[in-house]
């Protein structure tokens, strides 16, 4: 399997639009993996995590085409993560030439996500729409087949009112254990991983808090992500050759690329970056 990271910032994206801070300063001059764009992930080519206002960047900076995705699944329906106007220039008039019916879109997201696209696109679920996508309603909890991939959802601790969900992603051989937007998992994510004996290749881990401590947040930083490290692997859910990546970062948690790459280093996490690849 192969997940690659379009982009790996949090809603103001790094530096941030309107900021003057310390940190959006250092980014800026340093440049490089120390620009971020907003959260968005793609599976081997063929499935696409979120779709947020920067996926149009990300097409162009890693010479991909979207008409190659099969299905596209949301976490939640932040704007960050969540941009359905982008989705509508599938349209085949002329916004998109030469897609087929094989090139229909499967479009994965809970309720919130679902209506957004109704109101927005027109698509409801379960029928092709004009955009030539069939949406498809999901629930925490929930385990469905898109394409060759078995995809389990789990209950994220994020924001109050919003569905928000995490993925355990498989293709039959390798698992990815997909942790954002979420604060620390709740228990009943424990108990579902425990019950269902599952063993993850990778676990992408939110740190948005970056060197912060957590306490409760809907969003996770190195000190959550170390203790929930330990718990998996007292679980069995990571071994000695699950690989940990630390991502979706804010500059509200203080460490730019250069300075969190080798402060997760330390604590077993490689550090995400846009563009970055990672092969299990």
């Amino acid at each position: 399997m192969k997940l690659t990271y379009l982009g790996t910032a949090a809603a103001e994206g790094w530096p941030a639009l309107f900021c003057r801070c310390p940190y959006c300063r250092k980014a800026r001059e340093a440049g490089g993996r120390n620009l971020r764009t907003r959260s968005q992930s793609v599976v081997n080519g063929d499935l696409l995590i979120d779709f947020p206002p920067d996926s149009m960047a990300h097409l162009l900076h890693n010479g991909l085409c979207f008409a190659d995705v099969k299905n596209l699944i949301f976490t939640h329906s932040h704007r960050d993560h969540f941009f359905p106007e982008d989705i509508r220039l599938r349209d085949g008039s002329v916004y998109a030439h030469h897609l087929t019916e094989d090139d229909t879109l499967d479009i994965w997201g809970g309720e919130r996500v679902m209506a957004a696209l109704e109101r927005i696109t027109g698509l409801t679920p379960g029928v092709t729409g004009k955009a030539r996508a069939t949406t498809h309603l999901i629930l925490p909890g929930m385990t469905f087949t898109a394409g060759r991939y078995t995809i389990s959802t789990l209950r994220a601790n994020h924001y109050k009112g919003d569905e928000a969900m995490n993925f355990v992603i498989c293709d039959g051989e390798k698992t990815l254990l997909y942790l954002h937007d979420t604060g620390f998992p709740f228990d009943e994510v424990f108990e579902w991983l425990g019950a269902n004996g599952i063993k993850a290749n990778l676990i992408s881990c939110d740190c948005t808090n970056g060197s912060l401590p957590s306490g409760w947040s809907s969003h996770m930083g190195l000190d959550k992500c170390t203790e929930l490290k330990a718990r998996f692997d007292e679980m069995g859910v990571s071994g000695p050759d699950t690989i940990y990546v630390v991502n979706h970062f804010s500059h509200n948690g203080g460490l730019i690329y250069d300075d969190m790459v080798v402060e997760a280093a330390k604590l077993g996490f490689l550090t995400s970056y846009d563009g970055m690849t990672v092969e299990f």
